[in-house]
């Protein structure tokens, strides 16, 4: 399904079961739906963009070019005008709202589908934060502002809670294969989304049949400088729906495209949901499902609910998933609708507090974005995204380290491929890579230097620095992170580092340093934090 600002790369709900899959490394969920967009770091910033996130050399996947190698992060010393080492660091979560020249960039977020998404504008590319170099932004004076709309907190846990348990279950049962995912992303007064969806991938759906079912919910508000949320909500709805209707391409049950294949998208229809609704039943590599987009005072709400079968008929029927998607959907408009109390964050992704994270790395710290599963392997991922604020005047160029900070638990349980199993093999896959020399082809390499063996972390622990480079784009600068992998009872703690951690400024200050990654300063602040974290682990 699509999502009212576009996801960046997160956990793909297919027909496996959820979770790492033994002898392969997968880094589980991404955090926050988190995104491995730009990651701030040696991208100068643009106009008015203090904390901008912008540096991915060449996009690299976490981890390198397979799934494999520490997924990612950074961090940064002290620096003063023109370079050298200082703080004035803001941590900006990974649905971060970047505004140069008035135009807003999102690093989007929210559970993805099986592989696909519905079309929807995007709102900024990757590429648009990869400029050699930025300028300040222009005076408030150039700037149209609008009064701010206050936006209630909203978390994944309370979407889910919004549907009752027996409509959930007539549309998704509980199941082996499949499971609640549900993901809040770093709030902030501007910016608020969260999502909540549950999969079975072995339902019996009735008459014997077997069948895939998937029900997902995303909702997201943003205002801007230049619109409020309620403005936004209107423009990005009457935008998306423009792209919606360009994209019908069946009408009365036949094609009208001239195509024979691929992927079918029928006629909108009006719904009375919120301030305005539609929903738009498609057939996919996923199956046929119903979409439902809605806009409800700021909030843009999506609910998907659809599916194929194993067995009997292959689809189940454009009535069943439009009426399912339906009744979901007038549940969420009504309680995104309401006025809520604080939500307050719980979980492992509670246990490292802003004050931790500066202790660690920087002066001020905003998240996590925080995701997780109930499938047969529990996972929760915390992400932080890090950006340094540079002080500068209008039309001064600078550049800002900073980076991404993750926190992966994996719950595996007991039995033989419970977390010592996994622990243990990922620590000689590390070992294999470096003794190959690395991993990856001509387009895409990563190195890894030797794996260190840590103490007074858990039971075991040890720690990877990798470096992933374009053999291909040889002017490119190397994407360096750190990997801290923890062993506690039934569980597996990641904790990742990717970014720069010194340099930074005014390009034209004296002793001005491009923004670099040092080991010898980001694993000691992620294994400080790794302490903290385990401390604090129930």
């Amino acid at each position: 399904m699509s999502h009212p600002f576009p996801p960046p790369p997160g956990p793909v709900p297919g027909r496996q079961p959820h979770g790492p899959v033994p002898g392969r490394h997968a880094h589980g969920p991404v955090p926050g739906g988190q995104p491995h967009g730009p990651v701030p770091g040696g991208q100068p910033h643009g106009p008015g963009a203090p904390g901008t996130p912008g540096w991915n050399p060449g996009g690299y996947p976490p981890g390198g070019p397979a799934a494999g190698g520490p997924g990612g992060h950074r961090l940064p010393p002290r620096r003063g005008s023109g370079g050298g080492k200082g703080p004035l660091i803001i941590i900006i979560v990974v649905l971060a709202v970047v505004l140069i020249g008035g135009v807003a960039l999102v690093g989007g977020w929210m559970l993805l589908n099986r592989g696909e998404r519905e079309t929807g504008p995007p709102l900024g590319s990757p590429d648009d934060r990869r400029s050699s170099a930025r300028s300040a932004s222009p005076t408030a004076d150039a700037v149209r502002r609008t009064e701010a709309v206050k936006l209630r907190p909203i978390s994944g846990d309370q979407l889910c809670a919004a549907i009752p348990e027996d409509l959930r279950k007539s549309l998704v049962t509980d199941g082996k294969y499949g499971g609640k995912n549900a993901s809040t992303g770093a709030a902030t007064e501007l910016e608020k989304r969260a999502g909540c969806q549950w999969d079975n991938n072995k339902m019996d759906v009735g008459g014997g049949t077997i069948g895939y079912r998937i029900l997902s919910i995303s909702v997201a508000a943003r205002g801007t400088e230049s619109q409020n949320a309620v403005e936004y909500a209107k423009t990005q709805f009457d935008s998306n729906k423009e792209g919606h209707e360009r994209r019908v391409n069946v009408r009365d049950g036949k094609r009208i495209d001239g195509k024979t294949s691929g992927s079918t998208f029928g006629d909108l229809k009006e719904l009375k949901f919120g301030d305005a609704s539609y929903s738009q039943s498609s057939i996919q590599r996923s199956g046929l499902k119903a979409t439902v987009f809605a806009r409800q005072g700021p909030w843009l709400i999506e609910v998907m609910y659809g599916g194929d079968n194993r067995t009997g008929d292959k689809y189940p029927s454009g009535d069943e998933v439009r009426a399912g998607a339906d009744k979901v959907a007038e549940r969420i408009t009504a309680e995104m609708a309401k006025d809520a109390g604080e939500t307050k964050l719980d979980g492992p992704c509670a246990i490292l507090s802003p004050k931790d994270i500066e202790s660690a790395f920087f002066p001020t710290a905003e998240g996590p974005s925080v995701s997780g599963n109930d499938g047969n392997i529990e996972q929760t991922g915390c992400t932080w995204r890090i950006s340094e604020a540079v002080e500068h005047e209008p039309g001064q160029e600078y550049t800002a380290r900073g980076g991404q900070l993750d926190v992966r638990v994996v719950d595996w349980g007991g039995g033989g491929l419970g977390s010592k199993f996994q622990f243990d093999r990922d620590a000689k896959k590390y070992d294999r890579y470096r003794a190959q020399g690395g991993i990856g082809d001509d387009n895409i390499h990563t190195d890894y230097q030797p794996r260190q063996e840590l103490s007074g972390l858990g039971e075991k622990a040890f720690a990877v620095i990798s470096s992933t480079t374009r053999p291909d784009e040889p002017e490119k600068d190397p994407r360096q992170e750190v990997l801290i992998k923890v062993l506690t009872g039934d569980r597996t703690i990641e904790f990742t580092f990717r970014g720069t951690t010194t340099g930074g400024g005014l390009v034209a200050a004296d002793g001005y340093q491009k923004p670099v990654f040092e080991s010898s300063i980001a694993q000691p602040a992620v294994e400080k934090l790794a302490r903290t974290f385990l401390a604090g682990l129930k």
